[in-house]
Parts: C-alpha cells; structure tokens; sequence
C-alpha cells in the first residue's frame, strides 16, 4: 500500500503520517482521499489544491489544522504512467456494470488499515480519519464499502462522494440498507455526493441511486450540482467556485460538529 501525505498546502511527500485519533490534542482534523482510475495519491491531492486553499484560508484565525492524506490504489494499470485502480475489471465492463470487482477485498483491507489503528479493540476504538473523500472509483469504493463493513459504519466519519456511482456487484447490499435493522451506521451520519451535470463517466442517474440507498438508510445526504463534467471542481469559474465553497462549507461544517464531540468528551456528557 502506498501512502502519501500533505499538511495544509505543503509539498507531497512519500511518508506515512503519524496515527493521530478522534480525540487528538493537536486539533488536527484528518481527511482520507481515494483518487480515481488512472490516478494515484500524489497526483490526487494536487488537484484537491483549491480545495485546500479555500479551508486553509477559512481557517486561518482557528486553532485548528486540516490534515490530507490520500492512499494509491493497489493495482497498477499503466507501465508508463503512475496510473492504479482499486479493481480491475473485464475489457468494456464499467463499474456501475460489471459482475465483480477483481481485487476489491486488498483495497477494501488497506483502507481499514489506514483507517483503524494497530491497536484498534473491539470496544471505544479511535479512528484515524474523521472524513473520508472519494472520487470516481474511490467514491465507488467508497460507497461500496460503507454499506458492507461493520467497522467502517460503527465510526464517526463525514464522507464525500465526487463522481459517484452504482457499485453493481453490491447492490444488493445497497438496497436492502434501509430494510436492515443490523446495520451500524449511525442516523444523520453526514454524506455529500459532488455531481458534475455534464459528467459524462459516471452519469448523475447513477450516483443519484448511490444517494437514495443512504438517504433511505437514514444518513443525512446532500448533493452539490456542478456545471463541468467528471472532475472535481476547482474554482476558475463562477460556478466552480461556488461548488467548491459548498463542499468547504460542509467540511467546516464536520470539523465543528467534531470539535462539540471532543469538547463534550472532555466534559464527560
């Protein structure tokens, strides 16, 4: 697994970051990306930037400080570029399509590891993320495991979905959420999913599935719409710019409902 993290807007660099938990004294709020097919971690938070100018710049008189962190994908699909995917599939077989996801269970496995301390128990565990940004396949992946894995409902992550859609070998999964009594995520968990209207990927119609199954599962969901296809906004045009400080606002939104937690576990609520 290969882990490459940034601080604020710093250079990329190659190093593992330190375990920092929920209830960390620094007031580090720690975000998790999964980049798309044909990327990788590094090449991911680069193009997260205006993202991460629009928050630093929010926060700029807080005490707190966002911290990125993105993992590339196991499967190398180009001998050229630094290109991996989370799975591999059949030639001309789309994710929203296919049958299976060939090496979905290492990368479902190397997020929970990044996810979960090594120390990790059963009881009061500490996660190591408090949101978890997904695009395209990542976001699929994403979705797909959120509905699947105990561990992953059980914490108190926000997540974001950029350019979603159906992760057909688990819609049975999907579906059967909002009838399932077992599942452990909890109500009002926080989901936004990012929605290009000219994507032409990963069409609207089918992260809009994505969104229903969570929304009748009892997640609070929302979608911000935005005018440019299959990429994340990036704020160089009005429209862009206006997606991108929806998606900073509902961040900052998360770092404060993180902050009431702490300051209520400190206070012994």
């Amino acid at each position: 697994m290969h882990r490459c993290c940034l601080r604020s807007t710093s250079t990329s660099t190659a190093v593992a970051a330190t375990t920092t938990s929920l209830h960390d004294e620094s007031g580090d709020f720690r975000i998790l990306c999964l980049h798309g097919k044909g990327g990788n971690g590094e090449e991911f938070l680069k193009r997260l930037l205006p993202l991460r100018t629009m928050l630093d710049d929010s926060l700029a008189d807080s005490t707190v400080s966002i911290k990125w962190e993105a993992l590339t994908a196991p499967y190398q699909i180009s001998d050229t570029d630094d290109a991996y995917a989370w799975w591999t599939m059949s030639p001309g077989v789309r994710s929203f399509n296919a049958d299976e996801y060939i090496g979905f269970d290492e990368s479902a496995s190397n997020i929970m590891d990044a996810l979960l301390p090594s120390d990790a128990s059963t009881s009061a565990t500490k996660y190591n993320y408090d949101l978890i940004l997904g695009h395209s396949q990542g976001a699929i992946l994403l979705s797909a495991l959120l509905a699947t894995n105990v561990e992953l409902q059980r914490s108190n992550c926000t997540y974001i979905l950029n350019g979603a859609a159906w992760p057909n070998p688990f819609k049975k999964s999907l579906t059967s959420l909002s009838e399932q009594t077992q599942h452990e995520i909890k109500k009002g968990t926080n989901m936004l999913f990012v929605m290009g209207q000219t994507d032409n990927i990963n069409p609207i119609e089918s992260a809009k599935q994505v969104h229903d199954s969570y929304q009748k599962a009892g997640l609070d969901v929302s979608i911000v719409y935005h005018e440019g296809g299959h990429s994340v906004p990036n704020g160089r045009d009005p429209d862009s710019e206006r997606a991108l400080g929806d998606i900073c606002d509902f961040i900052l939104q998360a770092v404060s409902e993180k902050a009431e937690r702490v300051d209520a576990s400190d206070r012994g609520i």
